[in-house]
């Protein structure tokens, strides 16, 4: 499998992808939140990643900055979307992607990134709840907002409201 920065050819291949991978409830509000995302000024810097097997995507992963109204936050990320194939999930694409996207935002001086998701499957690349950023609303399972430090106590003196890109920022992806 092969990783790679996304260009601005993939966009109609990380559509694909995500309304693949969401089926037809959430598929193309997921899918059209990617390709938002990728295109919304707000959101920058954003870090863009498929995964390809046998010349085919098969993964895609979005890491877009985020700020912490109250806070002192020089860069931090939130993972949103990840999507990999309804054909292909379970087979690690996903963990890889977050864990080669975790990497290169380490090496660029990232201090933490957020994530709104299934605890059972983030916690095993080292995602955890119980941090003091608040989502920007309210959140029906609390414990799935969790969060990863990438640089030392980088979240130990941090407490506020994270603010997403403008295209994150509906309730209906919250």
């Amino acid at each position: 499998m092969k990783i790679r920065e996304t260009t601005g050819k993939d966009k109609n291949v990380i559509f694909h992808l995500h309304r693949d991978a969401f089926g037809e409830d959430e598929g193309e509000a997921v899918a059209q939140l990617a390709v938002e995302l990728l295109e919304d000024k707000t959101a920058l810097p954003v870090l863009s990643l498929v995964a390809e097997q046998n010349g085919q995507a098969v993964g895609h992963i979005l890491f877009s900055s985020v700020s912490v109204i109250g806070a002192s936050v020089n860069q931090a990320y939130i993972l949103a979307p990840l999507a990999v194939l309804a054909s292909h999930q379970g087979s690690g694409i996903g963990t890889a992607l977050i864990n080669r996207g975790l990497d290169i935002l380490k090496a660029r001086n990232a201090e933490f990134v957020l994530v709104l998701g299934d605890p059972g499957y983030y916690s095993r690349t080292g995602f955890v709840a119980g941090h003091n950023i608040s989502p920007p609303y309210e959140l029906a399972y609390p414990q799935a907002w969790m969060a990863q430090e990438l640089k030392k106590d980088a979240l130990k003196n941090i407490k506020g409201k994270v603010q997403c890109a403008t295209s994150l920022s509906s309730p209906q992806h919250w």
